[in-house]
């Protein structure tokens, strides 16, 4: 039998130590515990690397040269680094559901012909406040709607690391390296995804402006190189047109206070049975212990947290029929394909309650 690990989490960070170690625990907090964790500095200035370099776990490794290269070139040495047959990446500002590992595992060895698979995500602002769900309905994997729309949600990915040492990410491509890797392998890879939300991610309603243009911007000089051999020069003009005029619009928005507003709409709403779950796995999760992590004091958004959540709520007796509702690209269906999305409520919360009690994490 092979002593490789099954999975490499990789979690490049840049001066992110208010978040780094919820990011940390959401790892340790995973059903499935035979993963390596690469916690690769960017050139952190604020302490980052003293919070984890607490950590004492073997699964852990830590590694700062103390330059700044860039993203790209961080999520590119994770995947050169990697020992696990599987990678999953994610970033210093976020957090995993404790199942998401073992669901997108469970998948891709299932479906061996999947390149990468992602999730739904619940969004949460900076005090993790469940604000909505993004990503809960199947892939369109056409060229154009890869081109217009990006396809995967980019924290949340899983694949072979060797897939990812095959296919680098672009560094020219600021702010938009996963769009660009999208549409250069859309027409050979397959991708997937589960429905369920097995993330939460960070995402403030106030935005960036300069950062969003800059985006935008990448994203036209991605659709003129990759738009004419996939949908031909017609639709890449319309597609840049496009882009263009959500420039316009974002501008225009901030400008007269509604940027919030523009964000929301990305998201579906919550209802309060999904509000309820969202915070009470937030709170196991902040629950987890973790060797060396606990010595470092809470920040008071987690005081906050543990504050108003500590607590588990009983056990919904709701059937859980074991299903994963994913979705393959190119024409494969999954459950949340053919009856519409399932909303993951009381399924979600009572595996939380049985799973991820605060002394049974590891």
């Amino acid at each position: 039998m092979s002593d490789r690990v099954s999975v490499t989490i990789g979690i490049p960070f840049l001066n992110a130590r208010r978040y780094l170690e919820d990011a940390v625990r959401s790892v340790f907090a995973q059903t499935h515990g035979d993963w390596e964790l690469l916690l690769i500095d960017d050139g952190s200035t604020d302490g980052s690397v003293a919070v984890v370099r607490h950590l004492d776990d073997p699964r852990v490794r830590v590694l700062s040269d103390g330059s700044n290269r860039g993203l790209c070139a961080r999520l590119n040495q994770i995947a050169s680094l990697a020992q696990g047959t599987y990678l999953a990446r994610m970033d210093a500002d976020d957090l995993m559901h404790p199942e998401r590992i073992e669901r997108q595992l469970k998948f891709l060895r299932a479906n061996p012909n999947v390149d990468l698979i992602d999730t739904a995500i619940f969004t949460v602002d900076d005090e993790l406040t469940p604000l909505g769900i993004r990503g809960d309905r199947p892939l369109d994997s056409r060229p154009e709607a890869v081109l217009r729309n990006g396809l995967l949600i980019h924290p949340t990915v899983m694949g072979r690391a060797e897939w990812f040492r095959s296919n680098p990410y672009d560094p020219v491509y600021v702010r938009a390296e996963d769009r660009e890797l999208w549409s250069r392998t859309c027409a050979t890879a397959n991708f997937a995804r589960l429905c369920e939300p097995l993330f939460f991610y960070r995402e403030g309603l106030t935005g960036n402006l300069r950062d969003y243009l800059r985006t935008e911007r990448t994203v036209r000089d991605i659709l003129r190189r990759y738009g004419p051999p996939l949908v031909g020069g017609r639709q890449t003009r319309v597609l840049v047109m496009r882009s263009r005029l959500k420039s316009m619009a974002y501008l225009i928005g901030t400008k007269v206070g509604l940027q919030g507003r523009l964000i929301r709409k990305r998201n579906r709403p919550l209802n309060a049975a999904e509000i309820r779950e969202g915070r009470r796995i937030l709170s196991a999760i902040r629950n987890t212990p973790v060797a060396g992590l606990d010595r470092v004091p809470p920040t008071p958004s987690a005081q906050r947290l543990l504050q108003q959540g500590g607590r588990h709520e009983p056990e919904s007796a709701a059937r859980d029929d074991g299903s994963d509702d994913a979705v393959v690209s190119g024409g494969a269906r999954g459950p949340c394909q053919e009856k519409g999305v399932r909303r993951p409520r009381a399924v979600l919360a009572r595996r939380a309650a049985r799973q991820i009690r605060p002394r049974d994490a590891d």
